[in-house]
């Protein structure tokens, strides 16, 4: 597809001091703004439509960021560990049952043995 762009007549005159001059290294971006953090990319994703739904009826009150900054926010705070953890997640979650039983033993044998003494009567 061919774009259409607006260029000067071959014989036109451009007067230069209508052209603003702009001072040297102005149309460099700042160091933070080239951090990953702030820099945004534009992709296509599939989410399921209630959830989709959920961000849209959010960000519709009034002074609420927009829906897909909010969608960024929670995936930040997941990435960063910010979610809150809910026990029933964690009790399905194998690794971390692995890792509470790696937990426990190690405690456990760290503690003395207590003898047992046996009642007699």
């Amino acid at each position: 597809m061919k774009t259409k762009t607006k260029r000067l007549p071959h014989n036109a005159v451009v007067d230069p001091k209508k052209l603003k001059r702009l001072p040297r290294g102005s149309f460099l971006a700042q160091t933070a703004e080239t951090q990953p953090r702030n820099t945004k990319v534009r992709i296509s994703i599939l989410i399921d439509l209630d959830v989709l739904n959920y961000f849209k009826v959010k960000a519709a009150k009034a002074g609420a960021l927009a829906y897909q900054t909010q969608i960024n926010q929670v995936l930040r705070g997941h990435m960063e560990g910010e979610q809150p953890v809910d026990a029933n997640t964690l009790a399905q979650d194998d690794r971390f049952i692995r890792a509470v039983a790696k937990r426990v033993n190690q405690l456990s044998s760290k503690q003395p043995k207590r003898a047992v003494h046996a009642k007699r009567t």
